[in-house]
This record gives structure tokens, C-alpha cells and sequence, in this order.
């Protein structure tokens, strides 16, 4: 059995660095017949030069896409991939020490399960979380794509999936359920969801998932993204998420005035309540807004 670990990435040459140095940490046990796929979504930094510098540590493979998108890239590492998994992570997140042991392991265990999915722990890098998005860490969290399943082997269901951080699929197949290019994220673009559109087609099709508790990883969160800017930015591309998945049924005029009222209360009550007042505001002026200029294209 041969395992493809496979990244996409863009102009995250420092966070890709540090992703790479993790997995080149990990702690193998018996060996495993496995390659590294890093997709270059045309990157305008040094990404090529991090990627190159592991050469000697990692059986890493460089790929260019010139197209931009994330599900673009996706589909890239698909037609690259030799394994007879696909393992995906991101280039800003640390994987554990045992992290493809443990995937391997589930893998053979249950070669009739179609995808699979693990845990992702947010790690705020210094000066840490501020204290109101842990006042308000339940409306603010899906910004983190935090996922925590628990420490059993559990079902993975339509209703109950993995995260784009850190699942597999089968290949033979993930090359029949590809990756749509109007889902996911386009440049700084912040509309995700391609994944779960995936994921979800693979159930609907019988597919079947299974969690491996054993396969953490930590989703690294620079200082600039525990800001309101980053939330605001990431509620915009759920509500552009919202209209490409037919979930609104709100008219684009009715989401633009509840974009300006919401926002207008935002920026009043930001000075003078508490957290979890305004940041309501504030999430939903951006949802609005979110959709309204996905309906406005």
C-alpha cells in the first residue's frame, strides 16, 4: 500500500516552511511506501525554493498549477497522486508525530471505508487567543475550522464530516468524485466548501467514513488572523458558500440592508457592549453582505 500526501498551497512560503519541517519530524515505525505531493497554485513568493530545500528530508514532488483555485490544485494533486490513498493537510498546520502511522493503520484496517478524517486543534501563535474570541468562541470558531470528534473510531456521516485540514480518501475513489472549481477558494478569496461538497457526494453515493482520533493535527493561526478582519472576511465567503449551495432564501436587496443595518450596529455596539453582542453583528452583516455579492454575480 502506497499512501500520496498531498498539499496545496499559495504565497505561504514561511507557514508552508514549518508544515514541512513537521512532517519531516514525524516518527515512521515500520515503513511506509508513501510520497509528498505539494501543489504551487502559482505562488509568487519563495514557495518553490521551501519546497525544494526538503528534497533531502522528504519524498516530495513538486507541482505547478497555474490556474488559480484550491479545487483546481485538488484536482492537479489527484492526476500527480501514484498512492493508493490520498491524504490531505494544508500548508499551515503541524502534524503529529504519529500522524501517518496512525492513518496508515486505519487504512489497513478497514480497506472498504471510502474516506476518513482527524482531529484539528487550533494553536494561536503568540500573543495567543484574544480574550474576545474566547468570550465568543462559539460563534467565532468555524473561522479556525476547528474539528474534534472525540478518541473513538466513529462513523463519519453526510451530517458529521471531516475538514479540509486533514482526511483521505481512497483513490480510486476520490478520481471518480473530483473537486468542483466554483467551490473553494480563489487567491485571498475566503468561499470554501469544496471538500464537504465531496465529501458528502461520496456518502450519497455509499460511500462510507470512518474518524482516526489517533491522526491530530494543529491548525497554526497567525497573530494577523485573530483579528475581526480575518472573521469578517472568512462569514463573507460563507455567505457567498451560502448562495452557491442554494441556502438562502433571501433576496439580494433584503441581504444588502441587512448588510448595512447589521454592519451600522456593529460598528456602534463595538465600542460599547459586550463581546458577544456585537460580534453577532458582526457575523451576520458579513453573511449578508456575502451573499449579496454572490447573488449581485
Amino acid at each position: 500500500m502506497k499512501i500520496s500526501v498531498a498539499i496545496c498551497t499559495w504565497n505561504r512560503s514561511g507557514l508552508l516552511r514549518r508544515t514541512l519541517q513537521s512532517i519531516a519530524e514525524m516518527e515512521m515505525g515500520d515503513p511506509i511506501e508513501w510520497e509528498l505531493i505539494v501543489v504551487d497554485n502559482n505562488s509568487s513568493d519563495d514557495t518553490a525554493d521551501v519546497i525544494g530545500s526538503f528534497a533531502l528530508q522528504l519524498p516530495i514532488r513538486y507541482v505547478h498549477e497555474p490556474q488559480q483555485g484550491l479545487s483546481l490544485s485538488r484536482n492537479r494533486a489527484i492526476d500527480t497522486a501514484t498512492g493508493d490513498y490520498i491524504l490531505w493537510t494544508d500548508d499551515d498546520v503541524l502534524v503529529s508525530k504519529q500522524w501517518l502511522n496512525a492513518y496508515r493503520s486505519a487504512f489497513e484496517a478497514a480497506p472498504d471505508i471510502a474516506f476518513f478524517g482527524g482531529c484539528i486543534e487550533p494553536w494561536f501563535e503568540p500573543p495567543g487567543c484574544p480574550d474576545w474570541i474566547s468570550e465568543t468562541w462559539e460563534k467565532c470558531n468555524p473561522a479556525f475550522s476547528p474539528r474534534m470528534l472525540g478518541d473513538a473510531e466513529v462513523e463519519l456521516t453526510a451530517e458529521r464530516l471531516p475538514y479540509g485540514a486533514n482526511f483521505a480518501v481512497r483513490t480510486d475513489v476520490q478520481q471518480a468524485h473530483r473537486y468542483d472549481p466554483r467551490w473553494g477558494r480563489v487567491g485571498s478569496g475566503m468561499m470554501g466548501g469544496e471538500e464537504i461538497a465531496v465529501l458528502r457526494e461520496i456518502v450519497r453515493c455509499g460511500g462510507r467514513g470512518r474518524w482516526v482520533p489517533g491522526a491530530p493535527l494543529r491548525h497554526i493561526v497567525p497573530a494577523r488572523r485573530a483579528s475581526e478582519k480575518f472573521i469578517r472576511d472568512y462569514f463573507v465567503g460563507q455567505g457567498m458558500e451560502n448562495v452557491a449551495a442554494g441556502r438562502t432564501v433571501t433576496g439580494r436587496m433584503a441581504n444588502g440592508f441587512d448588510a448595512m443595518y447589521s454592519m451600522l450596529l456593529y460598528r456602534i455596539k463595538r465600542r460599547f457592549v459586550e463581546p458577544d453582542e456585537w460580534v453577532s453583528h458582526m457575523i451576520r452583516a458579513s453573511i449578508s453582505w456575502g451573499e449579496f455579492r454572490a447573488q449581485r454575480s
